[in-house]
């Protein structure tokens, strides 16, 4: 909202427009009793009455809607109040000094945005006169800023209502847990809110409705609750209230705390990091811990900080904004992704060749160790062979007679036991691997695993009934 809504304003909430007068610059959460307090300090008000309240386009100030008790002379009216060390200053704007007799023609409503954009920004039609006659204004900065003023205002006029059907619908939140399909969190919800307020042209009664549409269960409750209790609330104390039921209980130095503790985790690229910051340093300008002046040096500071040691990226932007003024948020993202870019095409470069280069030296390695084992493997089986293909009649020279007699002994011990069989060799083929035939006569291709699987087998056989015997 601006002062050249004052007038339309004052007509919907029923004010005297002569007695009526709108308090800007007032920061949001400010309280009724503390605005009587300080209204009460100027005797030329008399008994006054809050009429309504409606935020700016920053959605951190309020314009607050005044009636007195008498009616108001623009002369007797002074142009601030507050309370030294307590509260204020506030702007004071009376809403009688923007209303022109008669019925408003389409001029004017030109006249009245345009004596409310002059009040606002503090200058006077003579420096407007002095401007176009081209004549020495009273100030030596007064033409460029009225310029400024001028256009904002002829962009204000210009500008067409979104109040049809065309506008982008908030996402619904009910404040259940777990959250239901469809719905969106709170935190993500009310960032969305607070934007789109600020960016819809529309009147403040459709705001409020838009707000009510998106709401369900408990949270619309809430704002129902709000409405009986003041039922002049304005969109912006609609999401306060939801604030006070869902938002975190932090305060701005809690905040700023938690911002400052906040380190990079491993396998976390450094913009997601970034990302991070900065949600908690926004939570921390809404809740006052911070200024927004000092936004971009706390962000610098708190990534150069809680990076990883061994992360490139953050070793490069620490050496480049060393001795710079810190970026913005966006810039800052540009220089993090571009670098992100430039080691991961590094990274991709190593690991391509890597991957070329070492399978055919793994490949080789491999088949030089398989055929090593199939040799000493067949040396092993074919000495083992030789002794398993003894004859059981050619009995080796008669022993000594001691020796016989322990034979006899052990044999008449174990009359009982069943024999052993011994295992009988298998004839396989040591290129491919199938039994039946010999190495020369294959003509399959070779196959030395199976090979080596097929000795390794009868080793394990030959030791099992060489221990046995």
């Amino acid at each position: 909202m601006n002062l050249a809504k004052t007038v339309e304003w004052s007509r919907e909430e029923n004010a005297n427009l002569s007695r009526a007068i709108v308090l800007s610059n007032v920061p949001l959460g400010t309280s009724d009793d503390t605005i009587q307090k300080v209204l009460n300090t100027v005797k030329v008000f008399g008994r006054t009455r809050i009429r309504g309240r409606r935020g700016d386009v920053t959605g951190r100030w309020l314009f607050i809607l005044v009636e007195a008790s008498a009616d108001l002379e623009p002369d007797v009216i002074p142009p601030e109040i507050g309370i030294e060390n307590e509260a204020g200053p506030w702007s004071v704007n009376l809403v009688g000094s923007l209303v022109a007799s008669g019925p408003a023609s389409e001029g004017d409503t030109f006249q009245l945005k345009l004596q409310a954009l002059l009040q606002q920004e503090g200058k006077s039609m003579d420096e407007v006169k002095a401007l176009i006659v081209e004549k020495q204004s009273p100030k030596s900065d007064i033409s460029v800023d009225l310029v400024d003023a001028i256009g904002k205002l002829v962009d204000r006029c210009n500008q067409v209502s979104s109040d049809g059907p065309a506008y982008r619908k908030l996402r619904l939140f009910s404040g259940l847990k777990p959250v239901p399909p469809g719905e969106e969190e709170y935190e993500i919800w009310m960032e969305q809110a607070a934007q789109m307020i600020s960016e819809w042209q529309c009147t403040e009664a459709a705001k409020k409705q838009r707000i009510v549409e998106s709401l369900r269960g408990p949270a619309a409750d809430i704002v129902r609750f709000l409405k009986v209790s003041n039922p002049s609330a304005n969109a912006n104390e609609y999401l306060a209230a939801l604030e006070t039921a869902y938002g975190t209980t932090e305060s701005g130095p809690d905040l700023m705390a938690r911002f400052r503790h906040t380190y990079q985790e491993n396998g976390e690229k450094l913009s997601a990091f970034l990302y991070r910051l900065d949600k908690l340093l926004h939570r921390a300008l809404l809740k006052g811990g911070i200024d927004a002046g000092g936004i971009n040096r706390a962000r610098m500071e708190q990534l150069i900080k809680g990076a990883l040691t061994n992360d490139m990226v953050a070793l490069r932007i620490r050496m480049t904004h060393t001795l710079q003024s810190p970026p913005s948020f966006s810039q800052l993202m540009k220089e993090i992704r571009e670098e992100e870019h430039w080691v991961a095409a590094r990274e991709n470069v190593k690991a391509s060749v890597a991957t070329v280069v070492s399978p055919q030296v793994y490949a080789s390695s491999e088949l030089q160790n398989l055929k090593k084992e199939v040799k000493e493997l067949s040396t092993q089986v074919s000495q083992l062979l030789k002794v398993a293909t003894v004859p059981c009649g050619s009995d080796p020279a008669p022993q000594k007679t001691s020796i016989k007699n322990s034979e006899t002994v052990h044999r008449d011990n174990s009359q009982n036991a069943k024999p052993i069989p011994q295992p009988v060799p298998v004839i396989f083929c040591y290129k491919c691997g199938e039994d039946g035939h010999k190495k020369w006569e294959c003509k399959a291709p070779e196959d030395l695993r199976k090979v080596n699987q097929k000795l390794m087998k009868m080793q394990r056989l030959q030791a099992n009934w060489a221990g046995a015997q």
